[in-house]
Order: C-alpha cells, then sequence, then structure tokens
C-alpha cells in the first residue's frame, strides 16, 4: 500500500508559490496516476484551478480541474472530476477494485475507511470506518454508507476513496451525506468504481478488467472516444444479445464494455463489426485493423475449402472475333479434369460452354457444387443462371449457384488479382459480408467512385440498386472489390425517392447482412429461386440477379492456349 500515499486534499488554488491554499481545505481526492486524481465535481465547483496536497508528503501542488460527468447542483448523478496536476509525482497511485467483483454478496456488511479533511484548527485529516451496502441503492447511482460507532462524515470527506483497510483497494469515492448533529451525519452515498467509470472513461485503463488486453482495451478506447449510442446500436445490441440494455448507455464504448463483461467473445466481436458500419470511413478501417489483431474471433479462420466448382473461362482473341473457351473443375481445392482450350466465334461461345458443362458436371456429383464464368468485364452482366446445364432437356443453369468472375484477374501478374487478394482475405478474416449499398441515383463520377473504393481497403462487398455504370464496374475491378450483386434492369424512375431500384436495393442488402462471404453463392440461388414464384409485377431482388463472387484461390493454371 505504499504507506497510503495516494490519499490526498482538494483546495482552492494557492495563494502563493507552494504557500497553502487561499480558502482551505474543501475535500479529499485520490492519487490514479502519476498526473491525475479523482475527486467529487460538487468540490471543486466553479474552478478551473485547484490546489492538491499529499498529508506529510507533498503540500500546495497546481491541478487542473476537468470535469467528466453531467453533474451541475445537489442531487445531480455524475458528481465526478478529475485533477491533473501541472507536474508528475512519484508517489504510488491507489489500488482500484475490479467492477465485476462489486456485488452485494462480496461487499455487504463490509468494513472499509475513509479519509476525510474536515474543518479542525490543525488542519489535518481525519478518518472514519463505513459500512457499504450495495443493495441500498439510491436511484441507481449511489450506495449507502454507515457510519461506525464513534465516527462521523462531514463536509470535507466528499471525493474520499472507499477503501479496504487491508489491502487499500478502492471500490469507490464518497459524495455526500445526510448531514444533521452539529453538521456531522452518520448517513451517507458513494459512487462505486463501476459508476465512476461510465463519466470517466479512461478509467477503464487502469481497471483490472479481465478481457482482452490493457493495451487492446485502451486502444479500442481511443478509438471510440466521442462515438454516441445511438438507435442503431440499439437495435444491434438487441439482436446480438438477445436482451434490452436497461437505462442504455453514455456513449459507444460503455455498450462495448457492457457486451464483453456479460457475454461471451463471440458476441462482442458480432457487436463491434456491427458497430463498424455506424462509423465514419477512416473511423471504420481503424475499427477493422484492431479487430483484426485483438479479437481471436475475428482473426483468420480455418480456410474453408469451398464447393467444388465447374469453372467456364472465356477469353477474347485478338483476332477475328472469337474467344478461347476453357473449362476446368476444381475439386477440394485443386484442379480436376477439364476440357482442352478450344477457339469458337462468339456466336457458337454458349452451345460449345453448354456441351461442356454438361461432360464434366457428373463428375461433381455427390457432392456441393456450383458453376463460374471467368469471362471479360463486357460479359460480367450476361444471364448465365439461364443458360442450359443439360442442354438435352433444357434444364437451366440456375438450379445451381451460379456466380461471375474478372477473367483478366486470373492471368500471371495482373494487379487487379492482387488487388482482389487483398480485400478477400480481409474479407474473410472478418468471416462477414458489411455489404456496402450503392444506390441507383448515387451522384459519383468515374473517378470519383475510383477515389471512394480505394481510400476504402475495408470496403469488400458492393450491393447496387440497378446495373452498374460502366465507370462503376471497371473501377471497383481495378480497385480487386471481390464480390459485387445487382440486378440486371436499369432504375429509369424520373423520381428515385421511392423508386424500384431504391426498393431492391434496401432488399439485396438486408438479405446479404452478415453473411459469411462463402454462403454467397447459395444465398444468390435461393434468392433466384424465390423470384421464380413471386408475382411477375412486382420487383424482386432475386430476378436477374448477378453476383461477381471472386475467391482468387480458386485459380486454375491457365490455359495452353493463354500461355503461347
Amino acid at each position: 500500500m505504499d504507506d497510503w500515499q495516494w490519499r490526498a486534499w482538494v483546495g482552492p488554488p494557492a495563494g502563493g508559490e507552494g504557500g497553502p491554499p487561499a480558502g482551505g481545505k474543501l475535500g479529499a481526492a485520490f492519487l490514479v496516476t502519476e498526473t491525475r486524481l479523482l475527486t467529487c465535481a460538487h468540490t471543486v465547483h466553479g474552478l478551473e484551478e485547484a490546489s492538491v496536497g499529499f498529508p506529510g508528503l507533498l503540500e500546495g501542488l497546481p491541478a487542473r480541474v476537468v470535469r467528466c460527468g453531467d453533474w451541475r447542483r445537489a442531487g445531480d448523478p455524475g458528481d465526478v472530476a478529475v485533477l491533473e496536476l501541472h507536474e508528475p509525482v512519484t508517489l504510488t497511485p491507489a489500488t482500484l477494485a475490479a467492477p465485476d467483483g462489486l456485488n452485494e454478496a462480496g461487499l455487504g456488511g463490509r468494513t472499509f475507511g475513509v479519509c476525510g479533511f474536515p474543518r479542525r484548527p490543525d488542519g489535518n485529516e481525519r478518518h472514519a470506518s463505513v459500512t457499504a451496502f450495495p443493495h441500498r441503492g439510491m436511484r441507481r447511482e449511489w450506495w449507502e454508507l454507515k457510519t461506525g460507532p464513534g465516527d462521523w462524515l462531514e463536509e470535507g470527506y466528499s471525493g474520499s476513496a472507499v477503501y479496504d483497510p487491508a489491502t487499500g483497494e478502492v471500490i469507490g469515492m464518497v459524495t455526500n451525506a445526510e448531514l444533521r448533529h452539529d453538521d456531522r451525519a452518520d448517513l451517507g452515498w458513494m459512487l462505486p468504481i463501476s459508476h465512476i467509470r461510465t463519466y470517466w472513461e479512461e478509467l477503464d485503463d487502469l481497471l483490472p478488467l479481465r478481457w482482452l488486453t490493457p493495451e487492446a482495451r485502451r486502444e479500442l478506447r481511443e478509438l471510440l472516444d466521442g462515438v454516441r449510442y445511438t438507435g442503431p446500436l440499439t437495435a444491434d445490441l438487441e439482436r446480438i444479445t438477445g436482451r434490452r440494455a436497461l437505462g442504455g448507455f453514455r456513449s459507444a464504448w460503455g455498450s462495448v464494455r457492457y457486451v464483453a463483461e456479460g457475454w461471451a467473445e463471440d458476441r462482442l466481436v458480432r457487436y463491434v463489426a456491427s458497430l463498424g458500419q455506424h462509423l465514419p470511413d477512416p473511423a471504420r478501417q481503424r475499427l477493422t485493423s484492431w479487430s483484426a489483431r485483438h479479437l481471436p474471433g475475428a482473426a483468420p479462420a480455418a480456410p474453408r475449402s469451398g464447393p467444388a466448382s465447374v469453372i467456364v473461362r472465356l477469353e477474347r482473341a485478338t483476332f477475328d472475333n472469337a474467344f478461347d473457351v476453357t473449362v476446368h473443375t476444381w475439386i477440394d481445392g485443386a484442379e480436376g479434369p477439364g476440357r482442352p482450350t478450344e477457339r469458337v466465334p462468339e456466336k457458337r461461345v454458349r452451345p460449345v460452354v453448354e456441351a461442356a458443362v454438361a461432360e464434366l458436371a457428373p463428375k461433381l456429383f455427390g457432392r456441393e457444387w456450383m458453376i463460374e464464368f471467368a469471362v471479360p468485364e463486357g460479359w460480367l452482366g450476361k444471364p448465365f443462371e439461364q443458360w442450359y446445364v443439360d442442354p438435352r432437356n433444357r434444364l437451366p443453369m440456375r438450379m445451381y449457384p451460379v456466380v461471375v468472375r474478372d477473367v483478366e484477374r486470373l492471368q500471371p501478374g495482373s494487379f487487379r488479382r492482387d488487388q482482389a487478394h487483398h480485400r478477400w482475405r480481409l474479407l474473410n478474416q472478418r468471416g462477414r459480408s458489411d455489404p456496402r449499398p450503392i444506390a441507383c441515383d448515387a451522384p459519383r463520377k468515374g473517378s470519383e467512385f475510383q477515389d471512394w473504393l480505394e481510400a476504402n481497403i475495408d470496403f469488400c462487398v458492393l450491393v447496387y440498386g440497378s446495373r452498374p455504370v460502366k465507370s462503376w464496374l471497371t473501377a471497383a475491378l481495378n480497385n480487386g472489390i471481390p464480390v459485387m450483386l445487382w440486378t440486371r434492369t436499369r432504375c429509369d424512375a424520373s423520381s428515385h425517392e421511392d423508386c424500384r431500384g431504391h426498393h431492391l436495393l434496401d432488399e439485396l442488402t438486408a438479405a446479404v447482412g452478415e453473411k459469411h462471404p462463402g454462403d454467397l453463392p447459395r444465398l444468390a440461388l435461393a434468392l433466384r429461386k424465390a423470384a421464380l414464384v413471386a408475382p411477375r409485377d412486382a420487383p424482386h431482388c432475386g430476378r436477374d440477379l448477378t453476383l461477381l463472387w471472386d475467391d482468387p484461390s480458386r485459380l486454375p493454371d491457365p490455359p495452353l492456349a493463354m500461355e503461347a
């Protein structure tokens, strides 16, 4: 306990350098860092500067007053202030109790010590023993204190630490008392550490909390500094924990702390992820980076082998308006049986592809499998799901998951492939889609859209309200966006306040939500099936749906024709 060095008094600014305070001692305080003390806001009410003293050690130290809570008058909650010393001291700060240890069973009826500075001719400190009663709370803010025989609380005890006399561990701070008996009281109240920290959030950096590391918590708290707890966060919290938090929170940090200390770690991972969606771009990027480094649940999971595939690769030939068509299979993370590359005129691409898929697909029967079209940028919007997986029986490919890919990313040395690799890795680290909606009336020009994507390296899934314009699509491919979804019909509404595109965008964004990226091909399949039975005169996000899903790890060897 280092001789109780952390117990202090506070008063008005000193009359002279190192001299006694001009107006005497106003109350108590206690040292929590080498430069900061805690006291009551009412004790230093009206002061911008104060004097601080550590009896028998240091006297008359100047300090700046920082108000932390909502206290304005007697009876207000948030009676908390911080005193910042102009120079650090070499004294040992108080030992603070863990908030989750402050429970009725452990503290109720126990005796603690307090140290105050009531007006006395000698000007010295006085001590009292108090019994804490957490179950005798007042307005969910204060705990009741009862003094021991022969002890009293008086003016001058406000701001005193309430501490265990055996260990020196501080559980809270005296705030007020019911003065009677010649301005003395045997009944008072304290703010527990668990409540003080809601008004001065930096206190969490000093507490022996049991979640994550002190460095990780401090970084997250600083990242969320100034972020308010809003209605959308309330909805996210209820959805993730399944419970409404009574009373709400003063800040986003308070809600994070609530989840971390009351729920399993996977809930914290999910809540921090949802919180990021409500932050501006720079803060969201920093939060994503923090999560990848500090949340085990947000770290890269064991690789998912993914479904088997028939991968159709189309490369435009230099001459003759022809295409090189190569059809591979992809099984257990490696290339399986395939067909040799065949150069065909454009009008023959569909029948050649359909015949090749019909030939190779049976090799995947018994597995979960899908069809991938790696095609030039101008072909990404083709209705491939309407092509036939079985031409003889006219069975459409939409019976299976169908996705498109950027064929340029399959080429060795492709910068698009390198960009996609980084974003896909981040997407899998997150384990959820976190889609970015792009409205049909979004005003971004091609260059502005490019800059927006380039600046936001954590954007991995884009959802469009209608078919993206060419400049948007090019910018997204250049920046390595690995997943995009859109319906292939344009929104031609004269007013976009309540247009078809906005309705489809909301529907599609909600469907993607927090889905794992590996689940999106089957989601697209389900949406397409739902659209088949939806009324034809009503828009549906699964109708004419294109899913660009570009996993760089699913990269068959380039065909010999391309190597040549």
